[in-house]
């Protein structure tokens, strides 16, 4: 029994030392990685490029577009009209926007890209660009690029100027629901809303869907809802995050807002975008129900439709919910 109970004692021995050793082995790996971090003194930015909530245009906002930056890489995260416009304001260069991702085929999400893609393209800018989206993001790229020919086709000056034809310039994927992509150091990954249903998660339209991009970067993560109403998928895509991006909107003031605007409108059409307004975007407690259910860090607000003076209720209804810093965003800000 004494010399099982040595054996015993030295096996522990012997464990409690491989323990030790693995553990010192993992301090000195996070030592040198965060060492590495420092020394490189790579920062992400997130640059809200258009807060307004569109399609409607408006004067002090532009529409939805944002870059996240990290490195060497600058995605473009939706390109609303006005986006090649914006990216000038902030100081990226179109020929350093690489990725594109589009979270849905609402044309105030993608009215700027063919700005993006003709002004990219005249300009002599190198590289391929890629776009991913939801399906039909490959014939809305299509048309855009048939809509270049009469610039770019062979015998023009545009044309003669570049050396590959504008198609030769483009990819597009198309995306489903969980699909992962990796921009370098950053890990995307997409996940279904509910902006095109009128109860829970399920699409109402099969043709094509609506996405929320979750960006996991080496300093820090971030969700970008896109435009969406309350969602369990979304709410798992930002389960802890460091940094939520979310869109709001008073339904109410919307509504009183769209009738003061164009009382021409018909009732039944009216009903319809009251109903979207309310089942298929966030309302200001929705939104921080959202946060809160997430644990994030950090809550920023775009695709606004609340003016300064409603802010106060806005964010008192935010702040029942979730205990979080808030800040409504407003063009060009970076966080």
């Amino acid at each position: 029994m004494r010399r099982s109970s040595t054996r015993a004692g030295t096996s522990d021995a012997r464990a409690r030392t491989q323990i030790r050793a693995t553990l010192l082995t993992v301090a000195f790996s996070v030592l040198a990685s965060s060492a590495g971090a420092a020394e490189s003194g790579l920062s992400s930015k997130f640059i809200v490029l258009g807060t307004n909530a569109g399609p409607v245009p408006n004067p002090a906002r532009a529409e939805p577009a944002n870059v996240l930056r990290y490195g060497p890489d600058a995605l473009l995260i939706d390109a609303g009209d006005g986006a090649a416009w914006q990216l000038a304001k902030a100081g990226v260069g179109l020929g350093e926007i690489r990725t594109v991702f589009i979270s849905h085929l609402h044309f105030d999400h993608t009215g700027g890209l063919f700005a993006f893609l003709s002004q990219r393209y005249q300009g002599l800018n190198a590289g391929e660009v890629t776009i991913y989206g939801p399906p039909g993001i490959g014939r809305t790229v299509d048309g855009l690029l048939a809509a270049m020919g009469p610039m770019t086709e062979p015998g023009t000056n545009v044309r003669a100027r570049h050396p590959k034809a504008p198609q030769d310039m483009v990819r597009v994927v198309e995306i489903a629901d969980g699909r992962q992509v990796s921009i370098g150091a950053i890990k995307v990954t997409a996940a279904t809303n509910s902006h095109y249903s009128l109860g829970g998660d399920a699409t109402e339209n099969k043709s094509t869907s609506s996405f929320a991009f979750r960006f996991d970067l080496p300093d820090r993560s971030i969700v970008y809802t896109g435009d969406t109403g309350p969602s369990p998928r979304v709410a798992a895509l930002a389960k802890d995050v460091d940094l939520l991006v979310a869109e709001v909107m008073d339904p109410v003031a919307a509504i009183d807002e769209a009738r003061r605007r164009r009382p021409d409108i018909p009732a039944s059409a009216l009903k319809l975008v009251e109903q979207h307004f309310r089942l298929q975007h966030l309302a200001p407690q929705e939104v921080g129900r959202l946060a809160q259910e997430a644990r994030a860090k950090s809550l920023v607000l775009t695709h606004s439709s609340i003016v300064q003076d409603q802010e106060p209720a806005a964010r008192q209804a935010i702040s029942a919910e979730y205990a979080g810093k808030v800040t409504f965003a407003v063009d060009l800000q970076v966080f």
